[in-house]
């Protein structure tokens, strides 16, 4: 509107300022008076709606692609959330008995992480409580049911991570607060699962960096 203004605004003026504003009654002066302002506004009017087109055009098609990019961003969150509530129910399985309480996969996840943050190697199996040293044996053992449920903690892991290297990311890079805290939520369990099963170089890299760059 303000451009259609302007260009009458510049036409009137410049009219004026090469053919005076003495007023007429001849009508062959007042025809072609309005041909100069037909010949140039319509084709100027008709350009501007042109250009109107395409910036809807345009629009439009930013419009479609944000769509399918949040289509996609929902679609994979719902996947990080079904992976988490499985992790959520292997984390509850029963690996071992101590003092009459039940040591479960949580616990061993929890030390993983205590001895995670000694910085010396032997320091760290000599601080290891026992329970969670045969955890690893176990683990490590393809007919136990607690190696079972580690490898499938590993197995989800790393299908989370491969959904979220797809996971549609801005310019600046960075994930969506909802993602940030799903991945801050699965990497506690990285420690022990780098000692009991092993991870990919990229997983873990997904999980420590992006954890330790919040």
């Amino acid at each position: 509107m303000s451009a259609a203004i302007t260009a009458i605004v510049v036409i009137a003026t410049t009219y004026i300022a090469t053919f005076g504003v003495s007023r007429s009654l001849d009508q062959a002066v007042w025809g072609t008076f309005g041909d100069y302002f037909g010949g140039i506004l319509n084709p100027t009017f008709a350009l501007f709606a042109f250009f109107g087109v395409l910036w809807s055009l345009n629009l439009q098609m930013k419009q479609a692609a944000q769509l399918g990019v949040d289509k996609k961003a929902a679609e994979i969150l719902q996947v990080v959330k079904d992976i988490d509530n499985r992790l959520a129910e292997l984390l509850n399985t029963l690996v071992a008995t101590a003092s009459k309480r039940d040591v479960l996969i949580i616990h061993m996840v929890a030390e993983a992480k205590r001895l995670d943050e000694q910085e010396n190697t032997d320091s760290k199996f000599l601080a290891a409580e026992d329970v969670y040293i045969e955890f690893l044996k176990d683990s490590k053992s393809s007919g136990s049911l607690t190696g079972m449920a580690v490898r499938e903690m590993a197995d989800q892991v790393s299908t989370m991570s491969e959904f979220l290297n797809r996971y549609p990311q801005p310019q600046g890079g960075g994930y969506a607060p909802i993602i940030e805290y799903y991945i801050a939520k699965t990497s506690r369990v990285i420690p022990m699962l780098r000692e009991a099963q092993g991870l990919s170089a990229s997983t873990r890299a997904l999980f420590e960096t992006t954890t330790s760059s919040r």
